[in-house]
């Protein structure tokens, strides 16, 4: 990446609301009924991502934080953990976050939001 140190920083804040969008979304759309096809689409979204080309580039590969990552390197970081949520866990408690913790509270959080989405899922087929 070319870019200017500016434009790079404004993709960096850009890619991390988006990132934090996403996060809050995939917690919390299921729970209004009217929102609750898109979150069907979100958990589909990341299991293609996690798990399709994941079984290519390492299970749990997270397309937006890959190309996150680009950005931030380009901009000169070293050092990314391997996921957003492991950045923004230590980045939000101060600490510096085991990674098979973060993964395991990942995976539990995705095992939640497929839960929900199916959960949804039936209860507006038996409406």
């Amino acid at each position: 990446m070319g870019e200017s140190p500016r434009v790079l920083a404004a993709l960096d804040w850009l890619l991390t609301a988006l990132h934090a969008l996403v996060l809050l979304a995939f917690v919390l759309l299921w729970i209004p009924r009217r929102t609750a096809r898109l979150h069907g689409w979100l958990v589909a979204l990341t299991a293609l991502s996690w798990l399709g080309l994941g079984f290519y580039k390492g299970f749990g590969y997270c397309i937006l934080t890959d190309l996150h990552w680009r950005v931030k390197r380009a901009h000169g970081d070293v050092g990314l953990p391997g996921s957003f949520l492991k950045y923004a866990g230590d980045f939000l408690t101060g600490r510096d976050l085991p990674p098979m913790c973060v993964d395991r509270v990942a995976t539990v959080a995705f095992i939640a939001g497929c839960g929900a989405t199916l959960f949804r899922h039936f209860q507006a087929r038996r409406a």
